[in-house]
């Protein structure tokens, strides 16, 4: 019996912008960032099973500049 296991790359949520206005070092704009999440999905035969291994951005929305963020931290910037 052959098994396919795998994972998938769920597509992006944005989830809001930051309450404070942050200066992009990239692109000197001045103004709130995204909030965005990535997740991945376990999958059994191409079909999805369950999520894990979700990850947060914050990112400048004019040039996409941004950093990797922990979820204590997006909680307090929502």
């Amino acid at each position: 019996m052959i098994l396919f296991l795998g994972v998938k790359r769920l597509p992006k949520k944005v989830l809001g912008n930051t309450q404070t206005a942050i200066e992009c070092g990239h692109c000197n704009n001045v103004g709130t960032w995204e909030i965005t999440e990535y997740g991945r999905k376990f999958t059994l035969y191409w079909i999805p099973l369950f999520p894990y291994g979700k990850t947060y951005f914050v990112s400048c929305p004019i040039c996409h500049y941004g950093k990797r963020n922990s979820k204590s931290l997006r909680l307090n910037n929502i």
